[in-house]
């Protein structure tokens, strides 16, 4: 085990089921385990990774609306470690009325 996943508990990659939202960021919902060898807190609420590498993205501010294909949300907080392309981020999701 490497202390940097202390410090960065994001994977550096995107997994392939990752969502993609309109600004071309990459998002995945928290799933933790304490199978998970990167497991070290309780997390207690709706907490999302996202990954804004390349592309010239840039990481979600509080107060963001970030849409989804069929699903709307609000950055609540952002946690992001130093000068990583990562972050963890709570948000409020609310489903887009299609009528």
């Amino acid at each position: 085990m490497n202390l940097r996943n202390f410090r960065v508990p994001i994977p550096r990659r995107p997994p392939e089921d990752a969502m993609e939202d309109s600004l071309g960021r990459s998002w995945t919902s928290v799933k933790p385990s304490e199978d998970d060898e990167n497991y070290f807190v309780e997390w207690d609420g709706d907490y999302w990774y996202v990954w804004f590498q390349g592309k010239e993205l840039e990481c979600p501010e509080e107060g963001e609306i970030i849409e989804f294909e069929d699903t709307r949300g609000e950055v609540q907080t952002v946690r992001r470690s130093y000068r990583a392309m990562r972050a963890v981020v709570e948000m409020v999701l609310y489903k887009v009325d299609t009528c």
